[in-house]
């Protein structure tokens, strides 16, 4: 907590608290109206221009913030004390008896100063508190003689509360401020020792991606070289020679795949929202892969409202369902059906991909949104892991809703 913050919870309480006092006491004297007499005007009047200043201090303290200066805080210290000490000799000089009941208000400051001060300083405003309470009675007795030495007794047994209450909060707050110090100095430690652990855990999944991408390139790479050298062997035009060819083709493409995939995944940008008529974009993303569709086999059904738009960007969430719906073309078996919508469930927006084949393997469950995890021979493991980090992007989630046997569906909600 800042040191405004803390400064205006500990001004609040104290306010409020000689408010409930003030109000407290004005409580009793009309109780005991018999004995201690009808308040005065001065005492009411002493009172009410107390009560308004308490509000106005009350309102200033709230106003407090990070751009207040330290040296206005200073003078409110100062002042308050001023003030507090002032209107509690006042109220108890009018209060209409020798050992007036308003000596309590002198509390209040002794505990503002405890809260604020040095032991010297505190021991000062108790000092001023216990002289005014005896120069109160004196101040009676010369009105009211005779002086009555029983009184001044009192104001000494009053006095003693003061300093006892002094010295007691002085040393109590003392000691939470310590521990208040050593507490902050172990959440700087762990803040820099979390700030520390962020950072190797970022060169560890820097590595382990590394080591991952090296791995996934280096088998085609192998592939590539080895088919080529096989060739050289062989004399143009030769069937083992077009063999080689071909594998060195196809490998060269799912390197392209995955160099795609991997710049993708790494590239994810803070999505740039606005409202997208999903139906024109399912219908899009469906017609984009109709010829491995008609190579399958497989047909698909769009199921979207064409009056529904969502806030997203076209662009990125193009790019995921059109990752689900890869994978859902991929793990179909021929003569199936792909179902791709979208649709509202209460508040939120869902796009979902639904198709038949076999079940997720339990085993894959818990990991398939992680980077390189893949069931597929030649996949890179990477097309969930962006369909999530776009989801997110768009404070949303991917989710397996369904996996049983011909029914798999993901979903992205948002």
């Amino acid at each position: 907590m800042s040191t405004f913050e803390t400064y205006k919870r500990q001004e609040t309480v104290l306010i409020l608290l000689n408010i409930a006092v003030l109000a407290a006491l004005f409580f009793v004297h009309i109780s005991f109206i018999s004995l201690l007499g009808r308040p005065g005007f001065v005492l009411l009047l002493t009172l009410a221009l107390r009560f308004l200043i308490l509000i106005f201090e009350l309102l200033w303290v709230q106003r407090l913030n990070h751009e207040s200066t330290q040296r206005s805080i200073d003078i409110h210290v100062h002042l308050s004390i001023v003030l507090n000490i002032t209107f509690a000799f006042v109220a108890a000089v009018s209060g209409g008896t020798a050992d007036s009941h308003y000596s309590v208000l002198m509390i209040i400051p002794i505990l503002s100063a405890a809260y604020r001060f040095s032991i010297v300083r505190t021991l000062m405003v108790t000092g001023i508190t216990i002289i005014l309470t005896f120069l109160e009675v004196w101040l009676f007795f010369r009105v009211n003689p005779p002086a009555d030495a029983s009184e001044y007794f009192e104001a000494a047994t009053v006095s003693l509360v003061f300093l006892v209450v002094a010295i007691v909060v002085w040393l109590l707050v003392g000691n939470l401020r310590n521990e208040e110090e050593k507490l902050g100095k172990s959440l700087d430690d762990l803040r820099k020792l979390q700030e520390k652990l962020v950072a190797e855990e970022k060169l560890s999944a820097i590595g382990q991606l590394s080591s991952a991408i090296a791995h996934e390139i280096r088998n085609p790479v192998t592939m590539i070289a080895s088919s080529l050298k096989l060739a050289e062997k062989h004399k143009p035009g030769s069937a083992m020679r077009l063999e080689m060819f071909n594998i060195a083709t196809e490998e060269a493409k799912r390197l392209e795949v995955m160099t795609t995939d991997f710049l993708a995944f790494a590239r994810t940008s803070p999505p740039e929202r606005k409202p997208i008529a999903i139906r024109d974009l399912l219908d899009y993303i469906a017609s984009l892969t109709k010829a491995r569709l008609i190579e399958k086999e497989i047909s698909i059904q769009v199921e979207c409202d064409e009056k529904l738009t969502f806030d997203i960007d076209a662009s990125q969430m193009q790019q995921a369902i059109l990752n689900l719906l890869t994978n859902a073309i991929n793990a179909s078996p021929p003569d199936s059906k792909i179902r791709l919508g979208a649709g509202m469930l209460g508040d939120r927006s869902i796009v979902y991909v639904e198709n038949t084949g076999p079940a997720i393997p339990a085993s894959l469950i818990e990991r398939i949104f992680e980077p390189f995890v893949t069931s597929g021979a030649n996949g890179t493991g990477l097309g969930l892991s962006i369909v999530r980090k776009i989801a997110r992007a768009h404070d949303g989630e991917v989710i397996l809703a369904a996996n049983e046997q011909d029914n798999i569906r993901f979903e992205i909600v948002f």
